[in-house]
């Protein structure tokens, strides 16, 4: 079975792992020349989403006749969701293999917010020793944690809050019970949830229906205090409005390793504004170990296919 790759990230361990797969002829296409040459051959694409734009969209549905699965490497599947794939095709996402290293990060700002940590490490660049910043100091035990979006990460969060002391709230479309949460509830529920929670995570996938889920009036429904985390996309919250509720002191504190646009340009009010940590959409690094998870699930997923089994991570366009 033909099975075409297009390195990027983790691009030699993937490519190391997929060659192993009993059965599978793998091809490199590096370019949108090469990927034209082998499409109609090809039956299987393992491909980022920041790859698939409109002329490969384009190029595999008037040349990839026998093209049935497509594999992203990345969490995020929004080119895939903007220009399409041919119809039949199924289409799985890894988001599993990053949630653990995004949720480590996630809570990394977290702790770092709530122990003023920023104010610790400019003191140490100054040689002074400031504790002005303890009163501000929390603590996360017996907090209420919103996660909106209660898929991978939202889980992998969740476990790592759980040992702190926090209650749970996980917010989804569906709102299955979970063992995980101490309660799941709708996204209409948000506007109220929000109103009770000391920390919300924003962990939704991003689409036209989630652009800016956090917006204005959300940011004014949250508890006095409360510190937004946001480990997804830039487009999930209004950055004027996070800037504004950060600077009237509405809300406590954000950390975000994503912004609307990135990278963030020089000037952005969100530079300038209190008790906010940016970082530059890093969040999914965790070096060999992360790089060899992904290929080690990649590779699981294409042998399904190849095999004639279901895939997993399958996600609806």
């Amino acid at each position: 079975m033909k099975v075409a790759f297009w390195p990027s990230l983790a691009g030699r361990e993937i490519e190391a792992s997929l060659r192993r797969i009993p059965g599978a002829d793998i091809a490199i296409v590096d370019d949108i020349d090469k990927l034209a040459a082998a499409a109609p051959g090809i039956e299987a694409l393992v491909i980022g989403g920041h790859f698939f734009d409109g002329r490969v969209a384009e190029l595999l549905r008037t040349r990839a006749k026998r093209l049935r699965f497509i594999q992203s490497f990345t969490a995020g599947y929004e080119g895939l969701q903007v220009h399409g794939v041919p119809p039949g095709v199924v289409v799985a996402n890894a988001g599993d293999s990053w949630s653990p290293a995004v949720a480590e990060h996630g809570f990394a700002l977290l702790l770092a917010l709530v122990k003023c940590l920023p104010h610790a490490i400019l003191n140490q660049s100054r040689g002074t020793w400031d504790r002005t910043q303890a009163p501000r100091m929390g603590s996360l035990e017996g907090r209420t944690l919103a996660i909106v979006g209660f898929g991978s990460i939202g889980h992998e969060f969740a476990r790592r809050a759980r040992p702190f002391g926090m209650r749970i709230v996980g917010l989804s479309r569906r709102a299955i019970p979970d063992s995980l949460a101490d309660e799941v509830q709708p996204m209409s529920a948000l506007a109220a949830v929000l109103a009770r929670s000391d920390v919300v995570l924003v962990t939704v996938p991003y689409s036209k229906d989630t652009h800016h889920i956090i917006g204005a009036a959300e940011l004014a429904a949250c508890k006095p205090g409360a510190i937004l985390i946001n480990v997804a996309r830039g487009g999930l919250v209004d950055p004027v409005a996070l800037a504004a509720a950060l600077k009237s002191g509405r809300l406590g504190a954000a950390g975000t390793d994503v912004t609307e646009p990135e990278p963030l340009p020089a000037g952005d009010p969100l530079w300038g504004a209190p008790n906010l940590i940016i970082t530059p959409h890093v969040a999914g690094a965790s070096g060999p170990v992360g790089r060899e998870r992904l290929a080690a699930f990649i590779a699981a997923n294409v042998a399904r296919f190849v095999a004639g089994e279901p895939v997993s991570c399958v996600v609806t366009l």
